[in-house]
């Protein structure tokens, strides 16, 4: 039985978090870093236990002004009491953590920034005995939690470009963002079915993934996931938490 796991990134004021639900099976709830506060990381919390959906914390630069989508220059020790101050709150509300997976800039930094990883899994390991990392695989967040001992689920995008290195395209580049239907299932079926994804200049590469994302804030989302869980359906594929 094929299988994938379909997280989004939610509480991040959109609106769309409860009609999202009822097509993924993972969650990653932003935690103050960029968006969200008690009030909303709780929303969000109630809404995925209704439905069965895992849920995990989504900490990012302490940039909301920018929503997280920007490099910031910041030293390993303000990074880490940033992330504790979003971790610290969203643990204390959320009694069952799946995983932890950073947002935006924060996520794409640690693709090379080894310093960066390594600050951000310090921090991890303080909250959980063995907690799971959503992150890009062959990047240096994955290189440094499998060092450390922790549970790596390595991640690909459903509505976003790759370049040829593995990363994802610059959301300034004109086609870095997929937002219709037919275009993200048919990278989604790429990605599951052959492990592989088609890179903005239109050549293959390798991607082997246990989850896939769906930006909760995208154009389209909703009716993107609708659609996706259909294809999925025809194709044998399930939709199932890791």
């Amino acid at each position: 039985m094929k299988t994938i796991d379909i997280n989004c990134d939610l509480g991040e004021g959109s609106g769309n978090d409860a009609a999202l639900m009822p097509y993924i099976s993972s969650c990653s709830i932003a935690c103050g870093g960029h968006a969200g506060n008690k009030a909303t990381i709780l929303k969000s919390i109630h809404n995925a236990q209704d439905l069965g959906v895992k849920t995990g914390a989504h900490p990012a630069y302490p940039d909301p002004e920018n929503f997280g989508r920007i490099s910031m220059k910041i030293t390993p020790k303000k990074l880490q009491d940033a992330l504790r101050s979003q971790l610290d709150l969203f643990y204390t509300l959320c009694a069952d953590v799946n995983h932890i997976k950073p947002h935006g800039a924060l996520y794409n930094d640690m693709y090379n920034d080894h310093e960066k990883a390594a600050a951000f899994i310090e921090v991890c390991k303080e909250y959980a005995s063995n907690p799971k990392v959503y992150c890009s695989p062959n990047s240096a967040l994955a290189t440094v939690a499998k060092e450390e001992g922790m549970i790596v689920v390595y991640e690909g995008f459903g509505d976003r470009s790759y370049t040829p290195t593995g990363k994802l395209a610059s959301r300034s580049h004109p086609k870095a963002l997929l937002s219709d239907k037919d275009q993200v299932a048919m990278q989604v079926l790429s990605i599951v079915l052959d492990k592989r994804i088609i890179t903005l200049e239109g050549k293959p590469i390798p991607l082997n993934v246990q989850t896939l994302c769906m930006h909760g804030d995208g154009k389209n989302v909703v009716e993107n996931l609708k659609h996706l869980n259909q294809v999925l359906k025809k194709n044998a594929i399930h939709v199932v938490s890791v």
